[in-house]
């Protein structure tokens, strides 16, 4: 399938969302990154919605279609390389079948299984958070990414006419906020935004905006921030994603200049490496469907609020 004619040199959203069609496996889903065999039902999730927001029904319906297809019976999706059921992954498969529920009349069974599995996976109702991944702390990750499941639970919740659902995620955020690891500087950018943009959907802006403060201090002149507070490297799609907190939050300046960096650091094939500059190591020689998921909303969210495109 071609939606356009190939130019020797397409930058900017045309050009992302080609390279997120190149990206699809012939077996379903979006791959996990350039130079990988399979696809990442996460990502494939949250891409859909980005999808649907740019005229792309045929792409993000098969995408759904895929999601419902590997479900696992309690609800649940997994990671791509070793088929365990990931609580976050499930979070963000939920956000593309919510999307695709009017497209795809699976979605939305498929969506109520996936809700019901992160009620399921909560410890004291939500009072404890989500259950623990220990495998976390070895990679970095922070717990706290966890807030970033709970908007499309709420959505659910909505949809499905489930008030303790909603009490629940509500009961969770509780214990994210009070919870150390709660959007802390020396998070990897990518980290840390899912936490502020989740804030910021659950309309509990207070912790966000502090933070979005400092990092604007951080940006560098050409619109860059480094990777995590002590770092001299950059995460690219933390970079996208704080645009598109920075758009939320109603602070356009460092909004664009964030985006003009990633426009200047777009790649012949649309994509985006994960990383760049000297000792990066977040894939810094691949490219992740991430950068280019969150290229792509922060340059709606630029462009919805009529905030003229970086020359």
């Amino acid at each position: 399938m071609i939606w356009w004619k190939r130019r020797s040199r397409c930058l900017g959203t045309q050009a992302a969302l080609e390279w997120v069609l190149n990206n699809e496996l012939p077996s379903g889903g979006i791959r996990v990154h350039s130079r990988h065999k399979r696809a990442y039902p996460e990502v494939t999730g949250y891409l859909i919605p980005t999808l649907l927001d740019y005229g792309q029904g045929d792409l993000a319906a098969r995408l759904a279609r895929w999601l419902i297809d590997i479900q696992r019976p309690e609800g649940a999706f997994t990671d791509p390389d070793h088929g365990v059921p990931h609580i976050f992954d499930t979070g963000q498969a939920l956000r593309g079948l919510l999307a695709a529920s009017e497209l795809v009349p699976g979605a939305i069974p498929a969506a109520e299984r996936a809700a019901g599995y992160l009620v399921n996976e909560m410890v004291d109702e939500g009072r404890g958070g989500f259950r623990l991944q220990p495998e976390y702390e070895t990679q970095g990750i922070p717990q706290t990414i966890h807030l970033y499941v709970l908007p499309p639970l709420a959505a659910a919740a909505e949809r499905f006419k489930q008030p303790d659902w909603a009490a629940a995620a509500q009961r969770c955020a509780q214990h994210y906020l009070a919870h150390p690891q709660l959007c802390c500087a020396e998070q990897l950018t990518h980290f840390l935004a899912y936490q502020l943009e989740a804030l910021l959907d659950l309309g509990r802006s207070g912790p966000a905006i502090p933070v979005l403060e400092g990092l604007e201090t951080r940006q560098r002149p050409d619109g860059a921030v480094p990777a995590t507070s002590r770092a001299a490297w950059v995460c690219v799609p933390g970079v996208a994603q704080l645009a598109v907190c920075w758009y939320k939050a109603g602070r356009p300046e460092p909004a664009d200049r964030a985006l003009r960096w990633l426009e200047q650091h777009q790649r012949r094939s649309g994509g985006f490496r994960g990383s760049t500059g000297r000792g990066a190591d977040y894939f810094p020689r691949t490219e992740v469907p991430w950068a280019a998921k969150y290229y792509l909303d922060a340059a709606r969210l630029r462009a919805a609020n009529g905030w003229p495109a970086a020359p």
